[in-house]
């Protein structure tokens, strides 16, 4: 039996965690002087309202202390972990992973850059818990995650690049004034950063490319997709039925962006990650 660990970036919804029994380690996000758990002390909302009262709130990865601890406990009752994180071109959380999976000698651990973000990143996650729960062992894991790893996808168009670059993840976009002349930029990770894919006009249009994006990539194969959003349920809910009606789902869910997460991006984030299956 293997042990899989993620992070809260992925924004796997809770029930699919508890379902295949995935560690999910929160990123931190510090507010003056105290610091809480992504997604645990911390609602979106709450989130949201820091930044319309101009707070200056940070993120940070998990002490490699915290990954220790979940390997070290995991360990006594597995054969071997995956634990599978957010690009390390955007945040050190696969770094203090690997530091932590070098401390600990009671099982096996192998540690994957998933080169992705949010439900791109989960579906490489819930691929590993899968195949866990079927007993695979672990190099067979490794390599199925390495063979889906270039075949998911994250896109999102946001109401405001403000937070964004505000961050400094993107400095950037600064540049591109998009604000300014009200152009809506569809970013995306390449390379394990985040990159601007296209600029267009108007949110409906960037949904339009998203999703054509989306078909020349996957046609008529089998397709896992997370419509994800920051405060716009309503929204990513008609996304979701438009895209069942548009494309050969096999797997679909409809959630949020997590505190940390909503932190860069604002209010009004609309988003889609996909694995493509390889049958035809």
């Amino acid at each position: 039996m293997l042990g899989v660990v993620t992070d809260s970036v992925a924004c796997l919804p809770a029930e699919l965690a508890e379902r295949y029994g995935i560690r999910v380690v929160p990123v931190r996000i510090v507010r003056g002087d105290r610091v809480y758990r992504d997604g645990i002390d911390v609602s979106v909302e709450e989130a949201f309202a820091w930044l319309a009262a101009g707070e200056i709130v940070t993120t940070s990865q998990p002490a490699v202390g915290e990954f220790v601890d979940v390997y070290e406990t995991l360990g006594r009752t597995v054969e071997g972990i995956v634990s599978i994180h957010v690009s390390s071109g955007v945040t050190g959380v696969y770094q203090a992973a690997v530091a932590a999976a070098g401390m600990v000698t009671r099982v096996p651990i192998r540690v994957i850059d998933s080169g992705a973000a949010t439900m791109a990143e989960g579906f490489l996650v819930l691929e590993a818990a899968r195949l866990a729960e079927r007993g695979a062992d672990l190099e067979s894991v490794v390599r199925r995650v390495e063979e889906l790893r270039p075949r998911v996808r994250f896109f999102a168009v946001l109401e405001t690049v403000s937070f964004l670059v505000r961050s400094g993840r993107a400095p950037w976009l600064a540049k591109l004034a998009v604000d300014l002349f009200q152009v809506k930029p569809i970013l995306t990770l390449q390379g394990g950063k985040i990159m601007a894919l296209e600029r267009v006009r108007t949110r409906k249009r960037a949904i339009e490319v998203m999703l054509r994006r989306m078909e020349r990539e996957a046609g008529d194969r089998p397709l896992r997709v997370a419509v994800l959003h920051a405060g716009a349920l309503a929204e990513a809910e008609t996304l979701a039925h438009e895209i069942t009606q548009r494309f050969r789902v096999v797997e679909q869910y409809v959630t949020s962006f997590t505190p940390a997460m909503v932190l860069y991006t604002g209010p009004g984030l609309l988003s889609l990650a996909y694995a493509v299956d390889e049958e035809a």
